[in-house]
């Protein structure tokens, strides 16, 4: 916990898992608990993050060829989304200006005519 004093220390994002950190007094980041807040998250692994980028690309090829999709709520959102509000919400704005954009497209609005 070098530089907890001074405020400069970084939290371990280790310490608070199940097994613990492996090195122990030996780790350079802070192990004070209560000092950081729970939100030290690790990055997910490139796998889920691939994973993720599928299925939003699917969920977005549904809404741009359907923009109802997104209005008469039988768009079926992924679990892991559809349980944490702020992400929720969050793709829910992106979904909209994707059907908005499916809008545009469908009106002829922004192409030029010859």
């Amino acid at each position: 916990s070098a530089g907890h004093a001074a405020g400069t220390c970084r939290p371990c994002a280790f310490a608070r898992s199940p097994a613990g950190c492996k090195f122990g007094v030996s780790c350079n980041f802070c192990h004070l608990v209560t000092e950081h807040p729970e939100s030290v998250r690790m990055r997910p692994c490139k796998g889920k993050r691939e994973r993720f980028k599928r299925t939003m690309a699917a969920i977005e090829e549904k809404v741009a060829e359907n923009p109802d999709l997104l209005s008469s709520g039988s768009l079926t959102l992924p679990t892991f989304v559809d349980r944490d509000p702020q992400a929720k919400a969050r793709m829910m704005a992106h979904l909209a200006q994707v059907a908005a954009e499916a809008y545009r497209s469908r009106m002829g609005v922004g192409q030029q005519t010859s």
